[in-house]
């Protein structure tokens, strides 16, 4: 028997027909929607977000008072031992490294780091202290370099001049030629530029010592002669960075030779390097030395190691870097086997 269509059986056809189909496309969607689906937010971690800590009181800054995580853009930071620090900009560092005389304690090394909104640390010596954030930035960028392969040798070695590769390298480097001033103003000597620009080159270009030749792309220019003194406090501290590299002459703490104020960027890049001679002591710049008088070349040897990015050895390695300098000590004009090293890691 023959059905018989009308226009209405077909119309109801159709309708059923498109209601399957878009049945079976929920069920075919619902579960790749359903398993494709990310994480709401509800069960998503959330970012976490550092909070930058209040504003520090103006003025002096204590330990005790950075601790807080208080943040601060300017204000200076006072140690136990009474040396003062200007607090770097924001993402800065700055350090002071020092040369002292024979049988003397060396200066303890200082870093101020500003990290911004994780507030101040503050490192004498190898003790990291400060904002409880900032501190741990600072240990973990220590820890980075340390790992490093640029740092070669140890704190610790004992030899000789021409036997030991013992070096320390710094956080920071320069890169591209210091950029140096120099105030004479109570020089200590007759031709002192001189003996400087001698130490400065020391550490550049091909470095032949020991019977060996390595090669360093440190380098520096001497500008010109400067009105301003350089950075570097009465105490052996850090006042605020100019932008300038200066090298002078000044009151330091007894049995203080030298010290050396690096700025730094976040990424360790040197900004400026200052630098204080005392004249508490007698001085010799000419070819010879003798009698109880230091010898600016060898002096600012060692200090111009500082400021390219080198720490101190341990006494007895007979490198330039050791922490002490002894009177018409030459045989510092020349870099050892480990100073070497380490320039030539470093640049």
């Amino acid at each position: 028997m023959s059905v018989r269509t009308t226009p209405r059986t077909v119309a109801v056809g159709a309708l059923v027909a498109a209601v399957a189909l878009a049945a079976a496309a929920l069920v075919a969607v619902a579960p790749l929607a359903g398993t494709a689906a990310p994480a709401t937010a509800a069960t998503q971690a959330p970012a976490t977000v550092p909070v930058a800590g209040p504003s520090c009181p103006s003025g002096t800054l204590s330990l005790s008072i950075i601790r807080s995580g208080c943040t601060a853009s300017s204000g200076t930071v006072r140690l136990s031992d009474g040396r003062t620090f200007a607090v770097p900009a924001r993402g800065e560092s700055v350090v002071a490294l020092s040369v002292a005389a024979p049988g003397a304690a060396e200066l303890p090394e200082v870093v101020v780091a500003n990290t911004g909104g994780a507030g101040i640390a503050v490192r004498v010596d190898d003790a990291w202290q400060g904002a409880a954030a900032a501190v741990r930035q600072q240990r973990s960028a220590d820890s980075a370099v340390a790992g490093s392969a640029a740092t070669t040798g140890t704190k610790a070695a004992t030899s000789t001049k021409c036997t030991s590769t013992a070096n320390v390298q710094n956080r920071y480097r320069w890169s591209s030629p210091v950029r140096w001033y120099y105030n004479a103003t109570g020089s200590k000597g007759t031709f002192t530029q001189s003996a400087l620009q001698k130490a400065a080159n020391a550490w550049t270009g091909k470095i032949t010592a020991c019977g060996k030749t390595m090669t360093s792309t440190a380098g520096n220019t001497y500008v010109r002669a400067a009105g301003q003194a350089p950075n570097v406090t009465a105490k052996g501290g850090c006042s605020a960075s100019s932008g300038y590299s200066v090298t002078g002459w000044g009151a330091l703490p007894e049995k203080t030779l030298g010290v050396t104020c690096v700025w730094y960027d976040q990424d360790g890049v040197v900004q400026e390097a200052d630098q204080r001679y005392s004249t508490r002591y007698a001085w010799s710049s000419t070819a010879s030395c003798s009698g109880n008088r230091y010898d600016v070349q060898a002096v600012a040897t060692h200090e111009w190691g500082h400021l390219y990015g080198l720490g101190h050895v341990a006494t007895g390695t007979g490198q330039v870097m050791e922490a002490a300098e002894g009177p018409c000590a030459l045989g510092s004009r020349t870099l050892g086997l480990g100073d070497m090293t380490g320039i030539a890691a470093k640049y």
